[in-house]
C-alpha cells in the first residue's frame, strides 16, 4: 500500500481522535490508560504516522472516547461532510429565525417610544447600507418596506418573513438587537 494511502486513511482518524480527546480535556497519557493502549500509539495516531495500527486498538480508543466505529463506503465522506455542511446551515439558519421572533416579541413588549427608537436605528443601518454599497438593492428595497411597517406589523413580518426571509434575517439591520447566537 503506498504511502498516500495510508496519510489518506489515517487522516480520518487523527482529526475526530483528537478532538475528542481534548474535547474530554484528557492528555494522551489519561486517554492511553482510560483506553488501555500506550501514549505512543494515541501519539502516532494524531499525528497521521503511516503506521499500521489493529482496528481492535481503534476501536478501544473510540469506546474511551464515546466515538462510533463505522464502515462507510469509499468516496461516502465527502458526501457526509456535504450534508453535515448543509445540516449546520440549516440550524444557522433556524436559530437567525429563532433571534428575530425573539426579537418581534420584545418589540411588541417594549414601550412604543423605546419600540420606535430601536425602529428608527434600524433603518439607519439600511440608510449606511445604501449610502456605502454594503447591501443589494433588493435587500435594502425589502427592509425599507419592513421597517416602514408600524410596530405591530413589523413583528408580524419579523416572525413571517415570506420568501425572502432567510436571505433578509442572513443581512439584517437588526445585528444590535438580536440575542447571541446558539453556540
Amino acid at each position: 500500500m503506498s504511502d498516500t494511502l495510508y496519510q489518506m486513511r489515517y487522516e480520518s482518524l487523527r482529526g475526530p481522535l483528537r478532538a475528542a480527546r481534548r474535547g474530554m480535556g484528557l492528555t494522551q497519557a489519561a486517554l492511553a490508560a482510560r483506553s488501555g493502549t500506550s501514549r505512543v500509539t494515541i501519539a502516532r495516531l494524531e499525528a497521521g504516522s503511516g503506521r499500521d495500527v489493529r482496528v481492535g486498538t481503534v476501536v478501544s480508543l473510540c469506546d474511551a472516547l464515546g466515538l462510533e466505529v463505522a464502515a462507510v463506503p469509499a468516496g461516502a465522506r465527502p458526501a457526509l461532510e456535504t450534508l453535515l455542511a448543509r445540516e449546520r446551515e440549516k440550524a444557522r439558519r433556524l436559530d437567525l429565525r429563532r433571534r428575530h421572533a425573539i426579537l418581534a416579541a420584545r418589540l411588541v413588549a417594549l414601550r412604543r417610544r423605546k419600540a420606535t427608537a430601536l425602529v428608527a436605528r434600524a433603518r439607519t443601518v439600511v440608510d449606511r447600507w445604501e449610502r456605502e454599497g454594503l447591501c443589494s438593492r433588493h435587500y435594502v428595497t425589502r427592509w425599507r418596506a419592513v421597517l416602514a411597517l408600524p410596530v405591530g406589523s413589523l413583528a408580524e413580518a419579523l416572525l413571517e418573513p415570506g420568501e425572502w426571509g432567510d436571505a433578509l434575517f442572513q443581512n439584517t439591520p437588526w445585528a444590535f438587537a438580536l440575542e447571541p447566537a446558539l453556540p
